[in-house]
């Protein structure tokens, strides 16, 4: 979230309080933005987001010349009667030469940022075992021999007929253990860059303008092929027109610019399906086709 109002610039979108379009920012001073001709102070402007600038108090009929008014009229998508876009009035149209009516649609823009994806631990076990080395060590033997010898007198300082112990040291080499830590090996980390191929999804919005002129000047061939159908003791026309305006704006639809009757109807059916009037597809079905064979000129 951008507290700043500073961070308005040109081109952001802005949305009114129900959050629908307004246009886009032409202008930015440091009291006021300029949205499709219109100034709006900085005052009524309740905060300003990544996605743009959302006015408070403020909604898609409350400024005039900017996108449209509300009208009663028939809602095309669910078949009952709802408050829709009406288009301009006929005083701004008096009043400027010329009104344009953003057709606004978001775009996926994917940046690139230096961010830890995860780690690798190496982990080190110190283990103990038993090991052997061969020495050989020297040490002294103390060896006692008996011998005859002839008879003789004592010798000055041999001392006889004394109890005693005469120690006779004993030399060798003994083994003496230290430990030495010796690299025996080692193990290198390195890292390396790839490239991974991402697909990137989201969901965009989209704003389109239906322009209801032309429909309102077919409307009376409806009405007319209504009349025909003898449907008029069933039901009223202005229970039947949500299906043709709904078949015929369908028509124009880009999502089936490429498509014919039969290849568009599987979707045009599940959108439509379970409207408030209570009537199958069956019983929709005419109505809604010859709204599109109008609208496709056949």
């Amino acid at each position: 979230m951008m507290s700043d109002l500073e961070n308005i610039h040109d081109g952001m979108m802005v949305y009114g309080a129900d959050n629908q379009p307004l246009g886009t920012v032409e202008d930015v001073t440091r009291d006021r933005i300029r949205v499709n001709g219109r100034d709006l102070s900085r005052e009524s402007i309740a905060r300003v987001t990544a996605d743009g600038v959302y006015m408070r108090g403020m909604g898609t009929d409350s400024i005039t010349g900017m996108g449209t008014t509300r009208g009663t009229d028939t809602d095309y998508a669910t078949g009952t009667r709802a408050t829709r876009d009406a288009g301009l009035n006929s005083a701004t149209l008096r009043d400027r030469d010329e009104i344009t009516v953003p057709q606004v649609e978001e775009r996926l823009n994917v940046e690139k940022r230096e961010g830890e994806l995860g780690a690798v631990d190496i982990h080190k076990h110190v283990t103990e075992e038993q090991r052997s080395v061969p020495v050989d060590l020297q040490r002294e033997e103390v060896r006692v021999e008996e011998r005859d010898v002839a008879d003789r007198p004592l010798r000055p300082g041999e001392d006889v007929f004394q109890e005693g112990t005469i120690r006779v040291p004993v030399r060798g080499e003994e083994a003496v253990v230290t430990k030495e830590a010796v690299v025996t090996g080692e193990v290198a980390v390195t890292k390396a860059q790839t490239t991974e191929h991402q697909e990137i999804r989201d969901t965009v919005r989209r704003q389109d303008v239906d322009v209801d002129e032309n429909y309102r000047r077919a409307r009376t061939g409806f009405q007319e092929h209504f009349k025909q159908r003898g449907w008029g003791k069933r039901r009223t026309w202005d229970q039947a027109e949500p299906n043709y305006r709904y078949g015929y704006l369908a028509a124009q639809d880009n999502r089936y610019a490429n498509q014919d009757w039969d290849q568009a109807e599987p979707a045009l059916r599940r959108d439509y399906q379970g409207a408030e009037t209570g009537d199958t597809w069956d019983e929709l079905r005419e109505e809604i086709r010859e709204g599109w064979r109008r609208a496709r000129g056949r």
